[in-house]
């Protein structure tokens, strides 16, 4: 028993650091992700603050940085560079899994040789972030590091050379252009609007400051110069009507322009929050995962798995992602950070693969209902997406649930389905159960109670047994009572003592039940 606590435990841990790896590769690396917006805004503040320096020495002016400015940017340049050394060093392990990788070459590379075993698997564990280490960005990152090494700071071409990871962060640039394109009717018709009364109503100030002799107004580029500093409602003074209609005409364009200018900034910023929310409402790229749950599709039989997930923390032993087209905020249900949403159509290959389908151990579709579609076409749908997820994933563990009982037979039959519940039909017949067995639903809550409900084991993990009577007689001595083995997908209740035991076989386990001694 103490060998399945320690590797529940191990599990746990293990999948709290794959959930930690995956959301930095979303900071890091997927552009689809709002984390990786803000990361980018920051990185480029900072590729930008730490390059004052250097810009100022290759520049061909006079200038010379006041001496407690210029030890700034050298002590926040060594900082800079540290930032971006950890960056570095963090986008190399999210890039893959090394560990998984190096167990999988491993145990299935087939030399007696265990010394050219254990080069292969290095070599091929290793080749994912030597591809990553190859790419232009990758070659960046480099360069811009190097200077790390101090000899290295004599060539300020390396320094220079930082500036060239503003391509590597212009995702955020490329969100301030979407922004704009995906408005860019209501932007032109408001800026040309602007454009108009600050051209026309400094015309007409110039006009009459200058027959009026007001010597500030030098030019008609003075003039609009000046409409745009009141416009935008700094004015700094030091060009100013003096005549009472140029006074009327400033106030005329300070309160058009305030009505204008917020027009302006409240479609940007409107549009820029709208593309930063379709990019929460499930854009985040999963191909990263390994061995974790997938729901594709969302209704009440999703809802209560998930409770039952987030009640036994499963989703901190192995990532769990939510495939709907439903909003997130339709779900019903508050989503912890570890537990993964994507909208999209599960039926669609490109959003299987992006939430990591081919990795998956556990696939669970549900009947999602959507207005306009009869039972029978969301079976099809279902169908359709079972015979996907097992072209792409061969050996995941496929659940389903349908709403016709005809259609249960081809899901198991024909499609190699692990499990298919009919909706609805199980609840009936535990009710009816219940009236014949009085008591009987009881029963059944307690064998599936998350605490005192059934365990499923692999016979390896609690020691070697030659068969069940044996098994029987350790488990007992814990508190453990087996009811059921499970061999190669068929199920063998409460087997004889002597039925021989398997390395592959798994048991299911009753816990103690807390009653008098």
């Amino acid at each position: 028993m103490r060998k399945i606590i320690e590797e529940r435990e191990k599990l746990k841990l293990q999948g709290r650091v794959r959930v930690f790896k995956i959301w930095l590769y979303n900071i890091l690396e997927n552009e689809n992700s709002p984390y990786n917006q803000i990361y980018n805004v920051f990185a480029l503040f900072i590729v930008i603050t730490s390059s004052i320096g250097v810009l100022i020495e290759l520049t061909p002016l006079e200038a010379k940085l006041p001496p407690d400015l210029d030890i700034f940017l050298r002590d926040y340049e060594e900082v800079v560079l540290i930032f971006f050394v950890v960056e570095y060093l963090t986008r190399l392990w999210v890039v893959s899994n090394f560990t998984d990788d190096f167990k999988r070459t491993y145990f299935s590379y087939e030399s007696p040789n265990k010394l050219s075993k254990l080069f292969f698997a290095l070599k091929e564990a290793f080749r994912p972030k030597v591809q990553w280490m190859k790419t232009p960005y990758a070659i960046i990152d480099l360069l811009s590091i190097l200077p790390i090494i101090r000899p290295l700071r004599a060539f300020r071409i390396l320094r220079v050379l930082r500036l060239l990871k503003i391509i590597r962060y212009g995702g955020a640039i490329k969100s301030f252009i979407f922004a704009i394109k995906e408005q860019a009717y209501l932007f032109l018709f408001i800026f040309f609007t602007i454009i108009t009364w600050i051209v026309i109503l400094s015309l007409l100030v110039y006009i009459f400051e200058y027959n009026a002799g007001n010597e500030l107004f030098v030019s008609m580029w003075h003039a609009i110069y000046w409409g745009i500093v009141t416009i935008s409602t700094v004015g700094f003074g030091d060009i100013h009507p003096v005549t009472d209609p140029g006074r009327i005409i400033t106030s005329i364009m300070i309160g058009g322009g305030i009505v204008l200018v917020a027009a302006l900034t409240g479609t940007f910023s409107a549009a820029l929050v709208s593309r930063l929310m379709t990019l929460k409402e499930g854009g985040l790229k999963m191909e990263n995962l390994e061995n974790h749950i997938v729901i594709c599709g969302w209704n009440e039989t999703a809802e209560e798995i998930m409770e039952q997930i987030l009640s036994m923390k499963i989703e901190k032993e192995k990532p769990v992602v939510i495939v709907t087209n439903l909003p997130k905020s339709a779900i019903g249900i508050e989503l912890p950070r570890d537990v993964f949403y994507k909208r999209g159509d599960f039926i669609q290959e490109n959003i299987l693969t992006e939430v990591g389908i081919e990795k998956a151990e556990h696939v669970v579709i549900v009947a999602e209902r959507e207005e306009g579609l009869s039972e029978r076409n969301i079976d099809a749908r279902t169908a359709l997406a079972s015979m996907l997820i097992k072209t792409l994933n061969p050996n995941a563990h496929l659940y389903v649930e349908v709403l016709l009982d005809e259609d249960a037979d081809i899901f198991q039959k024909r499609m190699r389905v692990r499990e298919v519940i009919i909706h609805g039909q199980i609840l009936g017949k535990i009710m009816f159960t219940s009236i014949l067995n009085p008591g009987a639903t009881s029963l059944i809550k307690t064998l599936v109670d998350k605490e005192r409900g059934i365990k499923k084991v692999k016979i390896t993990g609690l020691g070697k047994f030659e068969n069940f009577g044996q098994l029987l007689m350790y488990t007992r001595k814990y508190g453990y009572l087996p009811v059921a083995v499970e061999r190669r997908g068929k199920i063998h209740l409460n087997p004889k003592d002597t039925f021989i035991l398997e390395k592959e076989d798994f048991v299911f386990l009753i816990p103690a039940g807390g009653g008098e001694d």
